[in-house]
């Protein structure tokens, strides 16, 4: 395996690429919030970007597999308040916001200090990124919780593809630190159709959601859900953009095109949530683990590291094409 540090140049921001003697190349920019933008297996890219990198750098749009910390998806509004530490987004400059004005997404798409670190054991290759939140005068006054955030991509090449590994890891401070953190990967295995994709997922247990995308809660305050499901099967004309209670002792899913291509994701426990994602005609699949519901941090029911504790999750996505 090769690592090689590029830096910014030509619009573009520094990366690092990691290719294997069969010419599968993955690109890492720590610029796009630690983003895996590219994935590609003998000349096949396998994710998705919106455009190319360099104005994708430009905009606050999601594609690769970015994070979204310390909220993933939609809050109900500007103004939370988690064990007495009140928050106000209003006032928060370059906030992405959806379509309804709500705060979307977290606060790291395209923060770009992060302490960095990388090397090579073996036939693997891995890159790290550290925030102290509490250094970063921005990030706390949108989100007052001290804490260190650590991720890591590990990348190795496996039979007919690679594998990217990712550990998230949140060391608290004084405080609490409440999130509904996830990750967003636009994954797209093949060449094909939307109707053409085929989607492999666990038995499910949907959430019900409003017209904004919020999901419901009944007058006790409990999430509104239905019975379980198994979404897999062609997407056919189906689209998705739906939030699903995972299994509590991890998940699998998968996509896979008629041409060979296949992309498997891994979650293990600590990532309880599932939203799936696909537009109509879109030729990508997102399934995007989740450590809340959406909204958490609006609800009063979001994840919580204790203060002077060290919480970590990860998952794995194994990026095949079949010759």
């Amino acid at each position: 395996m090769r690592f090689k540090r590029c830096p910014a140049d030509s619009g573009n921001p520094e990366r690092f690429e990691l290719q294997d003697a069969s010419g599968t190349r993955a690109v890492v920019v720590p610029a796009a919030g630690m983003n895996l933008v590219s994935v590609a297996i003998h000349g096949r890219e396998m994710l998705r970007l919106p455009m190319a990198l360099d104005a994708f750098m430009h905009t606050q749009k999601t594609g690769g597999v970015p994070l979204l910390h310390p909220w993933a998806n939609r809050l109900r509004g500007d103004a939370f308040q988690e064990d007495g530490v009140a928050v106000d987004l209003a006032a928060v400059p370059d906030l992405k916001r959806d379509g309804n004005g709500l705060p979307m997404h977290g606060l790291l798409l395209r923060f770009d200090a992060w302490e960095l670190d990388h090397g090579t054991e073996g036939d693997e290759c891995w890159i790290e990124g550290r925030v102290d939140w509490p250094s970063h005068p921005e990030l706390m006054a949108a989100f007052p919780f001290p804490h260190r955030l650590r991720i890591r991509w590990s990348l190795r090449p496996i039979e007919g593809g690679m594998e990217a590994a990712c550990r998230y890891e949140v060391e608290s401070g004084a405080l609490d630190v409440p999130l509904g953190a996830g990750w967003h990967p636009y994954l797209a295995p093949g060449s094909g159709l939307h109707a053409d994709l085929q989607l492999e997922t666990p038995m499910l247990r949907p959430i019900e959601l409003d017209d904004r995308g919020l999901p419901r809660r009944d007058d006790l305050g409990d999430l509104v859900s239905g019975a379980l499901i198994d979404p897999s099967g062609p997407l056919g004309p189906r689209r998705f953009d739906d939030l699903h209670q995972a299994p509590d002792d991890g998940w699998t899913c998968a996509i896979s095109s008629p041409d060979g291509g296949r992309i498997e994701f891994e979650a293990d426990s600590n990532w309880p949530w599932l939203q799936l994602y696909s537009p109509e005609d879109a030729d990508f699949m997102c399934f995007e683990p989740m450590l809340a519901p959406t909204a958490a941090l609006s609800d009063g029911a979001a994840m919580v590291v204790p203060a002077g504790t060290v919480f970590q999750a990860s998952f794995a996505i194994r990026f095949t094409v079949r010759p």
